[in-house]
């Protein structure tokens, strides 16, 4: 029998006024409200939303206060801590071990960002030491550092600023590469990120805002797939959620394109669910993939990062008979734009026997 998943939208890597963002955290969990669950903030080096006492239920909406370890480099997204660690950019096996050994989880973020002269002096703040060990995952898709990648100057700037519900880039193929790779030996969680600034600016006598908080969190969305549901226990519902984002038992997409909810992916042998995304199992005979979406919509099997089954269809399952690292992308077919990045499962980790 499969076992019964709760599934809530999360947005996280979310700044605010305690750091470079526009809006109090007032203001952003008012707009958070509207669409989301759950909203993990990450403001740069500081605590100050939890130590302001934001942390909880706002109504139905549950905030987490995380934090973005930052510098020019080497940014790291954690969460579960009560204290924002010492730590140095340039040493990031040090600050990785420093989140764990306080017992919160991490994640690298925005790992090989493309800068754009658009923002912050096309400064990109990539990540740059693949020795490390210990983290939890990588945030595979940021919207703030797709949307950099295509605007390089003003003219490409606003149309992917204007048209960015439908012109918004997948996650960059390094990031999938390495995300990839790193799965082979261990499990390695994906997330995705809004990065939201809401920036605002002005042009002459014309005010505006760089991707309000309202538009970021209709968009790069986190599904999480608890075992059990919120139920207003902060102590608890903190734990839950954690764990699933340190599992990788969630999955990302881009909700402004199409709504998500209702994706799965999954392992069955004769009918019965054996492995969820995040989750690392000993391949058997009998095998499958199986999976179903809100729509029909192309989609793409890959194993160890190579692509071994596509199709347009709603739903689909998928023989496997040898191990590896098995995900799935879905893309949302558009008149004039094509087939856009829509949905990222975490993968499923099969693994051979010791008599294999």
């Amino acid at each position: 029998m499969k076992a019964r998943v709760h599934e809530y939208v999360a947005n996280l890597h979310v700044h605010t006024t305690f750091s470079d963002g526009t809006g109090s955290l007032a203001e952003v969990i008012a707009a958070a409200r509207e669409t989301l669950d759950v909203l993990l903030i990450n403001d740069h080096d500081t605590l100050a939303g939890r130590e302001n006492g934001y942390e909880g239920y706002h109504g139905r909406l549950l905030v987490l206060v995380g934090l973005e370890l930052s510098g020019p480099h080497n940014h790291y997204l954690a969460f579960g801590l009560e204290e924002c660690p010492d730590y140095a950019w340039r040493n990031p096996q040090g600050f990785i071990d420093s989140v764990r050994s306080k017992g919160g989880i991490g994640f690298i973020a925005h790992p090989f960002e493309k800068g754009s002269p658009l923002s912050e002096d096309g400064q990109a703040f990539t990540w740059t030491d693949w020795r490390v060990n210990g983290f939890d995952g990588l945030e595979i898709w940021n919207h703030s550092s797709t949307w950099k990648t295509k605007a390089r100057n003003r003219p490409t700037g606003l149309l992917h600023y204007y048209l960015n519900s439908w012109t918004l880039a997948g996650p960059d193929q390094e990031t999938l590469d390495k995300w990839d790779e790193l799965g082979r030996t261990r499990r390695v969680a994906g997330v995705g990120g809004s990065d939201a600034h809401a920036f605002k600016g002005r042009a002459g006598p014309i005010k505006f805002c760089v991707f309000p908080y309202r538009h970021t969190f209709r968009s790069i969305n986190t599904h999480l797939l608890l075992p059990e549901p919120l139920g207003g226990d902060l102590a608890r519902d903190r734990t839950m959620v954690l764990r699933a984002l340190a599992a990788g038992s969630c999955f990302v997409a881009h909700d402004r394109l199409r709504r998500s909810e209702g994706f799965s992916f999954r392992l069955e042998k004769d009918g019965l669910g054996r492995a969820g995304p995040g989750q690392e199992v000993i391949l058997e005979k009998g095998d499958a993939l199986v999976w179903r979406l809100p729509a029909r919509a192309w989609v793409r099997v890959l194993k160890n990062g190579r692509m071994i089954w596509q199709d347009k269809a709603e739903r689909g399952r998928v023989e496997v008979f040898s191990p590896g690292v098995y995900r799935l992308e879905a893309y949302w077919p558009l008149r004039f734009f094509g087939r856009r990045p829509w949905i990222y499962s975490n993968p499923i980790y099969l693994r051979a026997s010791d008599g294999q």
